[in-house]
């Protein structure tokens, strides 16, 4: 009789192993890094050996944030499991060259091990604009600006000539949280942007939320017009107006 019972149960477990291994978890590289790299596309190793079960639902995600400012650049980057989200990649350039550069790229997948991405190679698409960048300015006021980009801060920054087409100083902070990075990364620079809005109102990659913080005045570069002359800013132009007709009176 205990035989029989015992041949029932194995018959009923039988039965139900093909649906236990139909439910299968999902794996996903897990990893954080932040660093201030040269030469970031060839130096850079995105690559990690841990690796986390995820929940039901979820996907596995590798986000990264990359800013260059003079010869630096930051990168912060992350791998892991994430609940919520759909699968997707994302690559976005906030802020193009000349000048400081900000570029993210988030991929969600749901494959086991799918957030792979060993290297930068791919994204960190500059060699068509450095020499862009490089080049010095030809304004008719030169304009330079302290510039570096630190994890933490920059206190000593040396200043640097602006290359054609930047129009500002740019001196910011961003506070990046989320998929286990806790971080502020200080930077300046001369920028083709304008105010502050070095994230092009992306405040969100991946996991990680990003906070840009401003406290600095920002100095517009004068332009050439179309005749040579020089074109100054509105704001500078109706300060001046308004010292011209004070000293009239």
């Amino acid at each position: 009789m205990g035989t029989h019972r015992v041949q029932s149960l194995l018959f009923l477990l039988l039965l139900g192993a093909p649906s236990l291994a139909s439910v299968q978890n999902l794996y996903c590289h897990k990893g954080v890094s932040t660093s201030i790299e040269e030469v970031p596309s060839s130096v850079f190793n995105w690559t990690t050996e841990k690796v986390e079960s995820c929940e039901s639902g979820s996907f596995c995600q590798e986000s990264l944030l990359m800013v260059k400012a003079g010869t630096k650049t930051a990168v912060l980057a992350t791998k892991g499991c994430i609940a919520d989200g759909t699968q997707a990649v994302t690559y976005v350039q906030h802020s193009p060259p000349p000048g400081i550069i900000t570029v993210s790229y988030s991929s969600y997948c749901d494959d086991s091990l799918c957030n792979s991405r060993e290297d930068l190679q791919e994204l960190w698409r500059l060699e068509e604009t450095l020499e862009a960048s490089r080049a010095p300015s030809t304004s008719v006021v030169p304009l330079s600006c302290p510039t570096c980009v630190a994890l933490g801060a920059c206190p000593a920054a040396p200043s640097l000539p602006c290359p054609n087409d930047t129009i500002q100083c740019y001196e910011g902070r961003l506070q990046i949280h989320g998929g286990g990075i806790n971080s502020f990364l200080e930077i300046k620079g001369c920028t083709s942007i304008t105010g502050c809005g070095l994230m092009a109102g992306v405040f969100t990659i991946g996991p990680m939320w990003v906070k840009e913080v401003c406290p600095y005045q920002f100095l517009l570069q004068p332009r050439k017009t179309e005749n040579g002359a020089t074109r100054l800013p509105v704001s500078v132009w109706r300060l001046e107006l308004l010292l011209l007709l004070l000293l009239l009176q």
